[in-house]
């Protein structure tokens, strides 16, 4: 992963309010997970796109360490719907891809997560759009060219969220 932004590539660029990059190799999209784990703040909400094995879990797990969570204590809850992780703050993982219309999700009570005092993560968040609020970090990962390579797009759709991805990009030049 190259994370000089002084390198951009047309896989790492940043655009206003969006930041696209791309890494290669699991290891290193768990890299970049914990780095924009730690830029989270209670409150946060984060909305995973990509299809499936884009890497949606893999990047959850990095964001997880980055909270102070043991990635092995990280799965996807695409059966369970939900998974709780304490750590520095609670991270809610959630999996939409088997839900099937709005009265699933009214009945998993999402709402009541959105606090200030938790991170949620909703995998397959595009699939019922209207759950998410208003200042939410939408993050879309792409296969690339080879079969380790992902692309990463993160942009915010309002103030905090803004920050927290302008603070990334000033960050991805910073080693850790």
């Amino acid at each position: 992963m190259n994370l000089n932004p002084s390198h951009a590539t047309p896989h790492q660029a940043s655009t206003g309010n969006a930041l696209q990059l791309r890494t290669a190799s699991a290891q290193e999209t768990i890299r970049f997970g914990e780095r924009l784990g730690q830029q989270l703040t209670g409150g946060d909400v984060l909305a995973l796109t990509g299809d499936l094995g884009a890497g949606k879990t893999v990047l959850t797990c990095g964001i997880a360490l980055g909270l102070g969570i043991p990635m092995d204590q990280v799965s996807s809850p695409t059966f369970t719907l939900i998974q709780e992780y304490p750590g520095t703050l609670p991270l809610i993982h959630v999996d939409l891809y088997r839900l099937e219309g709005p009265s699933d999700i009214s009945t998993l009570g999402l709402e009541e997560y959105f606090t200030p005092n938790t991170i949620v993560l909703i995998e397959w968040a595009e699939r019922f759009p209207q759950i998410l609020p208003s200042d939410h970090m939408a993050i879309c990962l792409e296969y690339g060219e080879e079969e380790n390579i992902r692309s990463i797009t993160l942009s915010g759709t309002g103030p905090k969220t803004i920050r927290i991805v302008t603070n990334i990009q000033r960050n991805l030049s910073t080693p850790h």
